[in-house]
């Protein structure tokens, strides 16, 4: 049997927490925990996280914990799952330890079918301090290939804020 090679990341510990953005009546939050993604030859560190959204006071959207620990890729996305970030490559000189990518899996909009969409990225701003941010033309262009490009396929939006400074609750 071949061993699993273990993919460098950096950094991720400066991301675990409860994060929050709070503008007039709207609070989003995240949460980020350490997780795997274990494939058959590969294993990927990264951080697995949930969501949560209020507005004038209203629970919107719900989807904090629990959160996995560990995810086999063979195996169907856990159903608990609603971000997967990491920083992982082949090479740790290729990493930023201050940037993670994005796999945001939106519960109501669902992109691709709830396959989750990629484009998205945190990056570190200081200890207590992220900016968030999805970005669905990235995420669409890297779902599809050169023949699909030529039948655009349409925007959604997301369900959440995509363009945010959070800070760092606990």
């Amino acid at each position: 049997m071949m061993a699993q090679k273990v993919y460098p990341t950096k950094n991720l510990d400066a991301y675990v927490g409860i994060w929050k953005y709070q503008k007039n009546d709207t609070i989003f939050s995240i949460i980020l925990q350490k997780g795997q993604n274990n494939g058959r030859n590969s294993i990927y560190n990264g951080l697995y996280g949930g969501y949560m959204l209020k507005i004038k006071g209203n629970m919107v959207e719900n989807f904090w914990t629990p959160l996995p620990t560990v995810w086999n890729s063979s195996q169907p996305k856990p159903n608990n799952l609603y971000i997967w970030a990491s920083n992982s490559s082949y090479s740790t000189n290729l990493i930023d330890p201050n940037y993670i990518g994005v796999i945001f899996y939106d519960q109501k909009k669902k992109h691709f079918g709830g396959k989750g969409i990629t484009g998205g990225y945190i990056r570190l701003l200081a200890p207590n301090r992220i900016q968030w941010k999805l970005d669905e033309k990235t995420g669409i262009n890297n779902e599809m290939d050169m023949e699909e490009r030529d039948e655009m396929i349409k925007p959604i939006g997301f369900s959440v804020p995509s363009d945010v400074i959070m800070i760092k609750e606990k």
